[in-house]
């Protein structure tokens, strides 16, 4: 993918926007049999409310719901925008024109992914969209590689790159992980040995820092990590699985990354074809889930977490899929 793909594969999240509103004492919240709509300020336009934007706003400035809908229209009206008017600064999420939430000012931020792009691929040389997901609350989840690779072993090439989720809303703190592609089946893993959060009004990556330098330094950092990965992985692979053990560990594993129905059965002939010997086979049959199986984008996060949660940092500090107890 490139990154005009990328737009346009988010583009159906990209029609909602922010506003950030200073209250004036001339708002007002009307109520008609037809819809509810909000007037900023003294002037002529008015925004129409969405049910989920009404509700919202009840929510907002602390009216009960289960009240507010017994209340008379001009009734709720005059009471929500007394209510309001006490908020002073709160921000809105327009739909095509229409108020679909409302929210203190600091829970969403605009977040334009143009910039997000060109900051990333200023960090990560020779930038490759592998996989653009939207999931839900407005957030997209981005796998990208670069030029970089190093063997594993001889004939299993592994790329470097990063893994990205932020919302053009703002709706999540931007964070950043190690992501690795295999070469040689196209299996996308991710680790934990680089995790970085931006933290809206917290200072970012560092002092000083804005939020598009982060991105580009996070991402830099990401993607230099692919030789610390590819130890990880080459001592994985000394890691052996005894046979009488191999089933429950995957079946642990499929629980883990909630992986059931037609996927888990597909995973399970992989395995009887080509048992897993080593926890690096082990974690290459979940990653091939992620990256060629799982179509639901919250499905193929859950995997992909549960596979940097299993590589973990070093051999014996990672949680034991088996037990789920810390190995000493």
């Amino acid at each position: 993918m490139n990154r005009v793909e990328v737009l346009e594969r988010i583009e159906p999240i990209l029609g909602t926007q922010v506003r950030n509103i200073e209250h004036n004492s001339k708002t007002r919240i009307t109520v008609t049999p037809d819809m509810v709509t909000l007037r900023p300020g003294g002037g002529q336009r008015y925004l129409e409310m969405s049910n989920e934007g009404v509700k919202s706003m009840a929510g907002f400035v602390g009216l009960p719901w289960n009240l507010a809908a017994r209340l008379r229209p001009e009734t709720f009206g005059t009471v929500a925008t007394e209510l309001l008017g006490r908020k002073h600064r709160y921000s809105l999420m327009l739909k095509d024109g229409a108020v679909t939430a409302v929210a203190k000012p600091t829970e969403l931020h605009s977040l334009n992914p143009t910039r997000v792009l060109t900051a990333i691929e200023r960090g990560i040389k020779g930038v490759e969209y592998h996989r653009a997901l939207i999931l839900e609350n407005f957030v997209v989840s981005l796998e990208i590689v670069g030029e970089r690779r190093e063997p594993v072993v001889s004939g299993d090439l592994i790329q470097a790159g990063a893994r990205i989720a932020f919302s053009p809303l703002g709706t999540i703190d931007p964070i950043v992980q190690g992501y690795a592609l295999r070469c040689i089946c196209t299996n996308g893993m991710t680790n934990n040995t680089i995790l970085r959060e931006f933290q809206y009004g917290g200072g970012g990556g560092g002092e000083g820092d804005d939020v598009w330098h982060w991105f580009r330094k996070s991402s830099r950092a990401a993607y230099n990590s692919l030789t610390i990965m590819v130890a990880r992985y080459r001592e994985m692979r000394q890691e052996g699985i005894p046979a009488d053990q191999r089933a429950t560990m995957l079946e642990a594993m499929l629980k883990e990354a909630k992986i059931s129905g037609d996927d888990a059965v597909a995973i399970r002939a992989m395995a009887l074809e080509n048992p897993p010997q080593t926890s690096y086979d082990l974690m290459n049959l979940i990653s091939h889930a992620s990256s060629h199986l799982l179509e639901e984008p919250k499905q193929v996060r859950i995997a992909q977490d549960a596979v940097a949660e299993y590589t973990g940092a070093s051999e014996h500090a990672r949680v034991c899929p088996v037990c789920h107890t810390t190995q000493k």
